[in-house]
């Protein structure tokens, strides 16, 4: 399946009602999700879903869970913290790195499994 001009297929679910804070978190969210639809094409979905808990009447902590599915896997990340933007922040280098590996495994072997043959 090609993805010339087609979107990154990407969800947030549970956005806070601070206009504010909302906006940035999504910018954040949108820009993770095209910048990992673009390096890694096999992505066919990624969705957040936000839970918030009120701690005090002021301040709310966070709770994002991230799931991007794959043709064969499904990736699960999560992470909390009282400021939605930096927690999409801390959010964007766990899914690179573990993304990363998933696919340098398979690319340096072309997906072949070679094994070390016996010397004579």
């Amino acid at each position: 399946m090609s993805r010339n001009s087609k979107e990154a297929p990407y969800y947030i679910v549970g956005l806070p009602d601070e206009p504010i804070e909302a906006a940035e978190a999504k910018l954040k969210f949108e820009r993770l999700s095209d910048e990992l639809c673009k390096v890694y094409p096999f992505i066919e979905e990624i969705r957040a879903v936000v839970k918030s808990k009120k701690a005090t009447k002021d301040h709310a902590r966070y709770e994002v869970a991230v799931e991007v599915y794959t043709p064969k896997e499904t990736h699960a990340f999560s992470e909390t913290g009282y400021n939605i933007a930096e927690v999409f922040d801390s959010l964007g280098p766990k899914m690179k790195r573990l993304l990363s590996s998933k696919q340098s495994r398979v690319t340096a072997t072309h997906g072949e499994a070679f094994r070390k043959l016996p010397e004579d």
